[in-house]
């Protein structure tokens, strides 16, 4: 019986200390070992809708959903990405409230990135790529 006893002691004291190393082994840190400091990513979304229809029973429309990345590496270099998700076409109106689609709709991801780097006040240096302006403005060499 003592025997019994003491293998159930050994086996629970061995649980415990197990769970108690486990338990210190997973900080936030070894889970997600990164260069990147998580603190300065900011994250935010947007969503826009447009459509028009013309007095040539012709229309067309526009939906966007962009995902705004920031990331400061210090208070002089900042890198900004917007991941916009675009759906558009044209339809063309019969009468009343319908629509033909014209079998043109299309989606496209279109990235904009932009590096900032200000080493002083009066200073200051931008990188920017674009595919995609605001809402309502088109890139002449987006087609």
């Amino acid at each position: 019986m003592k025997k019994v006893i003491m293998i159930i002691m050994l086996i629970t004291s061995i649980m415990i200390l197990n769970a108690e190393i486990i338990n210190n082994a997973f900080t936030p840190e070894l889970l997600m070992p990164s260069i990147i400091n998580m603190n300065n990513l900011s994250m935010n979304h947007s969503m826009s809708f447009s459509s028009s229809i013309s007095s040539s029973n012709q229309s067309a429309y526009e939906s966007v959903y962009t995902n705004h990345l920031s990331y400061n590496f210090n208070s002089k270099l900042n890198l900004k990405l917007d991941l916009n998700f675009v759906n558009f076409g044209t339809a063309t109106h019969q009468s009343g409230i319908e629509f033909d689609g014209n079998n043109d709709n299309t989606s496209r991801v279109l990235p904009n990135f932009q590096l900032n780097y200000s080493p002083s006040e009066n200073v200051k240096f931008v990188i920017e790529f674009r595919q995609y302006n605001l809402p309502f403005e088109r890139n002449i060499f987006f087609k």
